[in-house]
């Protein structure tokens, strides 16, 4: 008979499940959208589950128990808003490991509304590796994408693309939101799209509630701004972070003719100790890193272009 670790060795010839984590009481359970019923018993690949709600829902909390989303020609469309809320429960796709919107897929169905945001990543010591989640639907009371509330969290080469539609790229919008999440990493993730216009007050990410010792490393923020309202990030009031977050060796592009006003827009009165440091950063179509000078961004890329442009592309010529 063939175990569980057996389909594990199979599918482990994928890069993208280095690292599966494997716990004594560990069960692993196989999403299909395309092939899979919520009355499989989703425990073998030739017998899926069709949903993440049913896969998540079969997880038990500090096992690692662990859901792979086998990718295929189509995705899965939440038709209701989804809360990741188990600690030590992992999501995995089965999919080529692109950096941009990568085949195991996550959707808002286009009948969905108010889902602000689609999922929620609450709970703590959870790994998310080589998904994509994409909120695109004519519904302005759904714009906040992914929000991640809980701590200590690893997301690999997950693409959290919020914006998707014109009616959700407005402000208030965002393809990711820190709020009050602490101590998670993120590696090699794409936040945002760069194929809707972005209106004033759309962001990449939010950080709120005193969101504190966060790490993005070699991650690109992506937007196509249609005006200079729209940024990167945003910090949402003066106690939106704590301590200090990390960007190491980030991308911010905004692909559009529209210049950023400020790629951070960072409220007035944070007080110490309340830190960005980029190190080793590039922006590109931002006009300044932070209009209002607020003391709160801090980096190591040296002047480029000017004061306030320290890592901003610059055309190389002969």
């Amino acid at each position: 008979m063939t175990t569980h670790q057996d389909m594990l060795y199979h599918l482990g010839g994928l890069p993208v499940l280095a690292g599966v984590p494997f716990g004594i009481n560990a069960k692993y359970y196989f999403v299909d959208p395309a092939n899979g019923s919520d009355n499989a018993s989703g425990r073998r690949v030739d017998e899926p589950l069709a949903t993440l709600a049913a896969a998540e829902d079969l997880c038990v909390a500090n096992r690692h128990d662990t859901v792979f989303y086998i990718a295929g020609s189509g995705g899965i469309n939440l038709s209701a808003a989804l809360t990741w809320d188990k600690n030590y429960t992992h999501l995995i796709g089965v999919a080529a490991p692109t950096m941009v919107a990568q085949r195991a897929r996550i959707f808002q169905l286009s009948t969905l509304t108010g889902a602000s945001p689609l999922i929620t990543i609450s709970a703590t010591g959870r790994i998310f590796k080589n998904v994509y989640i994409f909120q695109g639907v004519a519904d302005n009371t759904s714009l906040i994408n992914v929000s991640v509330t809980g701590g200590r969290n690893y997301f690999e080469n997950v693409h959290f693309a919020g914006g998707g539609h014109a009616t959700q790229a407005v402000d208030g919008g965002a393809s990711l939101k820190l709020d009050g999440a602490e101590e998670n990493t993120f590696v090699d993730c794409t936040i945002g799209v760069d194929t809707i216009d972005a209106a004033t007050g759309m962001m990449g990410i939010l950080f709120d509630g005193e969101a504190h010792r966060n790490l993005f490393r070699n991650c690109v923020v992506r937007m196509r701004a249609s005006s200079s309202g729209a940024g990167f990030v945003e910090i949402v009031d003066s106690t939106g972070i704590d301590r200090d977050t990390i960007f190491d060796n980030c991308l911010f592009l905004n692909n559009s003719a529209t210049a950023m006003a400020s790629g951070f827009v960072i409220p007035a009165g944070m007080g110490a100790p309340r830190k960005i440091l980029l190190k080793d950063c590039m922006t590109l179509g931002a006009t300044t890193l932070d209009a209002n000078d607020r003391g709160v961004l801090f980096g190591n890329m040296n002047a480029v272009t000017g004061a306030d442009l320290s890592g901003a592309a610059v055309e190389l010529k002969t």
